[in-house]
């Protein structure tokens, strides 16, 4: 049996049922309609849209008859931004200061599962403590009952997965930047005794003035944590990351990687920017996890139908050197890395504009160095290199990994990874239970 029409009136009655809006706010738009009693239209939703009452996102949850569920403590839910499977991310406003800002929601199923709890509380802890430019903060953490969130600085505009997947491959020089911001905020983290573990493109937001902010500290160890080896065997738990970009050393055991672990996973990244696809994309997650282990980094301008000018054999040895199998071989700091990725960039624009992000003069690079690339680098690396070092050692996996999946694709990232919710998803679905009736609760469902 078809269900019936929705009238305006319905629509309003359910609208004032959500708190979304002031009475008198909606009585106003109400007022412009000759009658309430006929059939819901595109045109009388729109009506409440364009007064700012309520969001697209909004309209999608009323139209399902739900009223509830939009507000989280003192934050007004806006709109789901993206959904993994740990947690989900939603713009929101603060409903005293009226501020943006992203709150990152734990659901409920996950609670009593294996470590995720505990993981969320030590990403909120990672995010309290790191206060960068190039690292994306928290302000609040909390819980509603079971519901558990942080709160986090919104960021406006795409992380690197996104941005490459929308426009193809980065211009060089962009791929530099942004991988030097980002050694900078490693840098930093390293300096305070935490390692990220999960440095990928879709990690690396990109805000609308080109500053290059590192997300999601989920996975972060903290050299001053005696919990986190106790927490990853309890859970069984001997490999995490994400498997395009998982350094040789931590998929043996995530609880051995260093800074140079992030080193290896920001040169994957670094490739991916400027390719289009991480370096060992095919297979399954075993076999991409081996051809790290195994196999040469691919070279890009192997990869490239015509290489770009400015790929030049400076900037390939760094890759390779980043790339390298031993963490011994690579560099062995992510200042090193931000003050060589500087010196190229300043190298290949002489009328370079100040970059957002940590800016330091050569003298001042983080590793001490000058910040200048080594002469019998950028002399004896051709651009058909395509071997790395001979440093370079190949071991046997490990036999027990538990990853993030990723999809079977070319650009395969973790299943935690926050993609475009899809029109059907139903927002913090099965996140929560509450005893009374679910049926116009989408929040706790």
């Amino acid at each position: 049996m078809s269900q019936p029409v929705p009238t305006i009136k319905d629509f309003v009655d359910l609208l004032r049922k959500s708190g979304l809006a002031e009475p008198a706010a909606i009585d106003q738009v109400a007022s412009s309609f000759k009658t309430l009693d006929t059939a819901l239209t595109n045109d009388a939703t729109a009506a409440f849209i364009d007064a700012k009452l309520i969001t697209d996102w909004h309209l999608k949850q009323l139209l399902k008859g739900k009223h509830r569920g939009f507000f989280l403590e003192r934050y007004k839910l806006l709109n789901e931004l993206g959904k993994g499977g740990m947690s989900s991310v939603y713009l929101a406003e603060h409903t005293g200061m009226h501020l943006p800002v992203a709150i990152k929601v734990l659901p409920v199923k996950r609670v009593n599962e294996k470590s995720y709890l505990e993981r969320f509380k030590r990403e909120a802890k990672a995010s309290f403590k790191l206060r960068h430019d190039n690292i994306a903060g928290a302000t609040n953490f909390d819980h509603s009952g079971d519901l558990w969130y942080i709160v986090l600085d919104y960021i406006e505009g795409d992380d690197l997965h996104q941005k490459v997947k929308k426009s193809g491959p980065l211009p060089v020089r962009d791929a530099v930047e942004y991988i030097r911001q980002a050694a900078c905020g490693l840098q930093y983290a390293h300096e305070e005794g935490l390692v990220h573990r999960d440095i990928k493109p879709a990690n690396l937001m990109l805000d609308t003035k080109g500053t290059v902010k590192i997300l999601d500290l989920g996975l972060a160890l903290d050299g001053d944590d005696d919990e986190e080896g106790g927490l990853t065997k309890a859970h069984d738990e001997k490999v995490l990351g994400t498997a395009d970009y998982l350094a040789p050393e931590q998929s043996k055991n995530s609880h051995s990687a260093d800074p140079r672990s992030d080193i290896y996973a920001l040169g994957c990244t670094l490739y991916y920017l400027i390719v289009g696809r991480a370096p060992f994309a095919k297979g399954s997650v075993v076999e991409r996890i081996k051809a790290h282990w195994n196999e040469p980094a691919p070279n890009p301008l192997d990869e490239l139908e015509q290489p770009p000018a400015d790929l030049d054999s400076a900037l390939i040895d760094l890759y390779f050197r980043m790339m390298e199998k031993h963490p011994d071989a690579r560099p062995q700091t992510a200042g090193e890395v931000a003050g060589q990725l500087d010196a190229w960039l300043n190298q290949h624009s002489q009328d370079r504009p100040h970059p957002a992000g940590l800016r330091r003069r050569p003298s001042d690079n983080p590793d001490g160095s000058s910040g200048s690339l080594p002469t019998s680098h950028s002399s004896s690396i051709t651009r058909l290199r395509r071997q790395p070092t001979k440093k370079t050692r190949t071991s046997k996996l490990g036999s027990s990994s538990t990853l993030r999946r990723g999809p079977e694709d070319n650009s395969s990232e973790s299943s935690d990874s926050f993609e475009k919710p899809d029109d059907d998803d139903d927002f913090l679905e099965n996140s929560y239970n509450e005893e009374e009736d679910d049926d116009d609760d989408f929040l706790y469902e």
